[in-house]
């Protein structure tokens, strides 16, 4: 995933596990709320490609978001930007 102006987010480590984030389900669900040990992922709507980011990057080019408004600002290469959604994923602890 990138975001719309072409900015690389991808995260240099994929995550353990995952989930599916859920709006208000979670105390920090907005990106600067994110734990150090926790990735922020994106599942594209059109062709379910699952890409995972790095949370620091992406409020560092997008601003501090809610999570919940996260996958309308990411745009994957197949041009899609509707109906992303937003993942959780843990780093495991190798």
């Amino acid at each position: 995933m990138y975001h719309r102006k072409g900015i690389d987010l991808v995260a240099p480590i994929k995550p353990a596990k995952h989930h599916e984030f859920v709006p208000g389900t979670s105390v920090h669900e907005t990106l600067s709320g994110m734990r150090d040990w926790e990735v922020l992922g994106a599942k594209c709507g059109k062709c379910g490609h699952t890409a995972w980011l790095d949370p620091k990057k992406v409020t560092r080019h997008a601003g501090n978001h809610y999570l919940m408004n996260v996958g309308r600002r990411l745009v994957r290469r197949c041009g899609n930007r509707e109906g992303n959604t937003v993942l959780v994923g843990t780093l495991g602890r190798d």
